[in-house]
């Protein structure tokens, strides 16, 4: 069987930058594109959205589902394999506000990409420092942005349901600038 091997490359169109991914698992090759969101996609990622932070904070929020608000992901930047939107990322001002990967396409470098679209997006907007909330104990979360390059500022109780939540920092001397390829 072939080693694991991703090649990510950029390429841009007239309206968004569109980033594609060629993965080559033994002798299956999947293509994933991070692409802006679609406006007639919004109701599809609310719904990976929910289906992701139910599976992830079930024991917090028992039988109900994980509060997620209102259904508004026109800025975000999806995952795409095939016809299937498997990630999205979303900022707002200098925070990352959203990073959701479904589960069975977690450890691809999927969710370093979207999370490296988000970084960029933040640093484009002129913030030296980049923000993030995560639950406190979702450690393979905090293990993911550590690994590259944010740190626990403080920890707090979330203002609405009281769990107990990190708020991570990046600094934008951190952040790499964007190659043309990048081997993973």
């Amino acid at each position: 069987m072939a080693a694991k091997r991703a090649l990510w490359t950029r390429t841009h169109n007239s309206k968004d930058q569109v980033i594609r991914v060629a993965q080559n698992l033994g002798n299956v090759e999947a293509k994933i594109v991070i692409r802006r969101a679609r406006p007639n996609e919004n109701n599809s990622v609310h719904a990976l959205v929910q289906a992701i932070a139910d599976e992830t904070f079930a024991y917090l929020f028992g039988p109900s589902q994980v509060p997620m608000g209102e259904p508004n992901w026109i800025s975000a930047w999806v995952a795409i394999a095939g016809e299937e939107i498997i990630g999205v990322t979303m900022t707002q001002d200098e925070w990352v506000t959203d990073l959701w990967v479904r589960s069975d396409n977690r450890r691809r470098g999927i969710g370093a990409k979207l999370l490296e679209q988000a970084e960029l997006e933040v640093r484009s907007r002129g913030h030296e420092t980049f923000r993030l909330r995560v639950v406190k104990s979702n450690i393979r979360a905090i293990q993911f942005y550590e690994s590259r390059g944010w740190r626990v500022h403080r920890e707090f109780a979330h203002e609405k349901f009281g769990h107990a939540m990190f708020e991570m920092r990046k600094s934008n001397r951190t952040i790499p600038t964007p190659s043309d390829t990048v081997s993973l």
